[in-house]
C-alpha cells in the first residue's frame, strides 16, 4: 500500500462526494449515512462523525507523544511518531475505501477495484477494514455479472463481520446482497433456507428495510409466487414510489401486483420504475427482474394509453 496521497486515485479525480439527506433523496449515484440499526440519518451527522474520529485520533496521538516523551525524553518523540504513523495509515486506507465507493457506483470499475486491492494488500489492515473491502469487491463483481466471484466475496465479508459484530448494518447488508447473489446463480432453494434462517423480521432502519424488501421479492421472482397480502404490498408500493433511486424495489412491487392479478396498479408501478433514472445497472445486478421489467414494458406504456383515451 502506497502511502503517497497522490497513489488515492490511479486515474484521475474520483466524481464528487454526494451524500443524500435522506433516503428519500437518494438518487442512484449518491450514497447514504446509516446508523446502527440502518437507518438513514443527515449527512450533517456524517461530517460530524468524521471529523469527531480525526480529533480524538489527533487527542490521542498528542497524548501518547506527552506521556512518552514526559517517561522516557526524546525517545518517547518516537513512540508519537509511530502511533501517528499508524493513525495516518487507517485514515488513508479509509480515504481510499471512500474514493473506491465513489467510483463504484459511477460504474468506473476498474479504478474502484485497484484501489480496494491497494488496501486489501496493505499490511495491518484490521479485520473490518478487509470486511469493508470484500463487501465492496463483491459489488463490483455483481456489476461485472461475475456472480460466483460475488458470492465467494460475500461470504468472505461476512466471515470477517461474524468476527467482530455480525448485526453491524453494513454485515446485514451483505447478508442481503448474498440472497440476490444466489438467484443470479440459479440457486434459489438455497437462498430460501438462507433467507428462512436469517431474516425473519423486517429490520426497523429504512435503508435496511428496503434491502430486506428487495432481496424477499427477488427470491419470490425466481420462484415464480410471493407470500404478501394486500397491506404488505401497499406499505411496500408506498414506500417505493417516494424513493427517488427505488428502481429495483418499485419493479419487485410491480410484479408482485402482477402475480396477485392487480394489473392496474402493476402496470402504473411499472411505468414509473421505467421512469426513473436507473444507476443501478439492473440488467447486471438484478437480471431476472431487469428481463421481467422488459417483457411487460408495452403492456404498461398500452395501459397508459388506454387510460388517456
Amino acid at each position: 500500500m502506497s502511502d503517497d496521497p497522490r497513489a488515492l486515485v490511479p486515474r484521475g479525480a474520483p466524481p464528487p462526494l454526494v451524500m443524500a439527506r435522506s433516503l428519500e433523496a437518494a438518487s442512484p449515484r449518491s450514497l447514504v449515512h446509516i446508523d446502527g440499526k440502518g437507518q438513514v440519518r443527515s449527512p450533517v451527522r456524517y461530517r460530524a462523525q468524521i471529523a469527531l474520529a480525526y480529533g480524538l485520533s489527533a487527542y490521542t496521538v498528542g497524548a501518547l507523544t506527552l506521556a512518552a516523551t514526559t517517561l522516557w525524553g526524546l525517545p518517547g518523540i518516537g513512540v508519537g511518531a509511530g502511533a501517528g504513523w499508524l493513525v495516518a495509515r487507517g485514515i488513508l486506507r479509509a480515504r481510499k475505501i471512500r474514493h473506491a465507493v465513489q467510483l463504484l457506483v459511477h460504474d468506473r470499475l476498474d479504478e474502484a477495484e485497484a484501489l480496494l486491492r491497494d488496501v486489501q494488500r496493505s499490511w495491518g489492515a484490521p479485520r473490518l477494514t478487509r470486511a469493508i473491502v470484500e463487501q465492496n469487491l463483491g459489488a463490483c463483481a455483481v456489476r461485472r455479472g461475475r456472480f460466483d466471484d460475488a458470492l465467494a466475496h460475500h461470504r468472505a465479508a461476512l466471515a470477517l463481520y461474524r468476527r467482530r459484530n455480525r448485526r453491524r448494518p453494513q454485515a446485514r447488508m451483505v447478508e442481503y446482497q448474498e440472497i440476490v447473489t444466489l438467484v443470479n446463480l440459479d440457486r434459489a432453494a438455497e437462498a430460501r433456507r438462507i433467507f428462512g434462517e436469517r431474516h425473519g423480521k423486517v429490520p426497523d432502519g429504512n435503508y435496511l428495510r428496503v434491502q430486506h424488501w428487495v432481496a424477499e421479492l427477488y427470491l419470490a421472482l425466481a420462484e415464480g409466487e410471493h407470500r404478501l397480502d394486500e397491506d404488505a404490498l401497499h406499505e411496500r408500493a408506498r414506500a417505493a414510489l417516494g424513493i427517488t433511486g427505488a428502481v429495483a424495489l418499485l419493479g419487485l412491487v410491480a410484479w408482485a401486483h402482477d402475480r396477485s392479478g392487480d394489473s392496474d396498479q402493476a402496470w402504473h408501478l411499472l411505468r414509473e420504475a421505467h421512469d426513473r433514472p436507473d444507476g443501478a445497472v439492473l440488467e447486471r445486478t438484478l437480471p431476472r427482474l431487469h428481463a421481467w421489467m422488459e417483457a411487460h414494458r408495452a403492456d404498461a406504456a398500452a395501459a397508459a394509453d388506454a387510460i388517456d383515451l
